[in-house]
């Protein structure tokens, strides 16, 4: 019998590639609990997995590589600076699951198990606000696509909220270690109560480690976006003091979906396994929706996964209270805080 090949790009390499570990294999956990459970009408699932790298020329001749290879869907975990370029390089051949949070943008082709960036800043702006009566912010940011567009945006609801934007820093993706003194320095003359950070992936490793070492870790809070577990095994307990972060999912969950989640990728991976984190974690819900667009193709007798109609659409989540979901219901929000190397998640809505 044939088997449903779902591709699986990701940067390997780059930035983001610090989540590359823990999104394999949280890939192959849900392709193997599909198969498990009987595939999809019979057929098996199977994963074929390209490196996207970060270049935006080589993801495009990645994505096109998973089509040639015959994969029914592509999910994406890959930067915003090339996620508009795949999902029309797919448009009308297969369809695009994206998985991370995402900049607010223009209409494009995309599905999307994550979160847009405004779900995600407005909550963990009021919470930043309550916690720490907060009034003046310094925002920092990787430069690219992403924070380039979700910074303004959060400037423009701290602004509503009737507090201060005291700067705007975006970080080159190559800076060194004097650049970040630089910029430290800079912020440290504005005096914000909060810096709100929007570096990815393994970004702000070098920055946050700066951060520390001229004694304001414990003094200015770090509220962060894309900051993840990963992140954090990088850095020292003093280094991840008052290190703050929203997403939609942390591996200190205790929703029981994820709990479940858990015990099946520690049994499968065993102990020394990446700690699973919310890009990671991202692509288990990415393989799951591709397997229920597949299971409602098989119902709907539509032959393309991309005439599935999104709304019949159900797939196994491990962020939600409940173990089902659905495409474009809303997604948890959580926030935690840094306690050495772990995340604990201390609110959600």
């Amino acid at each position: 019998m044939t088997r449903i090949k779902v591709g699986l790009l990701l940067s390997k390499s780059g930035p983001t590639g610090i989540w590359a570990p823990s999104a394999v294999n949280a890939a192959m956990l849900a392709a193997a609990e599909a198969n498990l459970a009987g595939g999809v009408a019979g057929h098996e699932i199977e994963l074929v997995v390209r490196d996207a790298g970060w270049e935006t020329d080589n993801v495009v001749h990645a994505a096109n590589s998973l089509v040639d290879a015959g994969v029914s869907a592509v999910v994406g975990m890959l930067a915003s600076n090339s996620r508009r370029e795949v999902s029309f390089a797919l448009s009308g051949r297969v369809p695009f699951i994206y998985t991370p949070n995402f900049e607010m943008d223009l209409p494009e082709p995309t599905i999307s198990v994550g979160s847009t960036d405004d779900l995600l800043v407005r909550p963990f702006l009021e919470w930043i606000e309550s916690r720490f009566h907060a009034r003046r912010f310094s925002l920092i940011g990787s430069d690219y696509r992403w924070p380039r567009r979700s910074m303004p945006m959060a400037a423009t609801m701290i602004a509503g909220m009737g507090n201060c934007v005291e700067d705007i820093i975006l970080r080159p993706m190559n800076a060194n270690e004097d650049w970040d003194n630089r910029a430290i320095e800079r912020i440290k003359r504005s005096k914000p109560d909060i810096l709100l950070s929007f570096l990815v992936g393994d970004q702000g490793i070098p920055f946050f480690r700066s951060f520390e070492k001229v004694g304001l870790a414990s003094h200015i809070p770090r509220c962060c976006i894309a900051t993840e577990e990963s992140a954090l095994l990088s850095l020292t307990q003093n280094e991840s003091e008052a290190i703050f972060a929203c997403a939609n999912y942390f591996a200190s969950s205790r929703v029981s979906a994820n709990r479940s989640f858990m015990e099946h990728y520690w049994t499968a991976f065993g102990e020394y396994a990446p700690m699973p984190n919310t890009y990671g974690q991202s692509c288990y819900e990415g393989v799951h929706c591709a397997v229920g667009m597949a299971d409602a193709a098989q119902r709907l007798g539509i032959s393309r996964l991309d005439g599935v109609p999104t709304g019949e659409v159900r797939y196994r989540s491990a962020r939600q209270d409940s173990r089902i979901a659905s495409i474009g219901q809303r997604q948890s929000v959580y926030i935690a805080q840094a306690l050495g190397n772990n995340f604990s998640v201390i609110e959600n809505f």
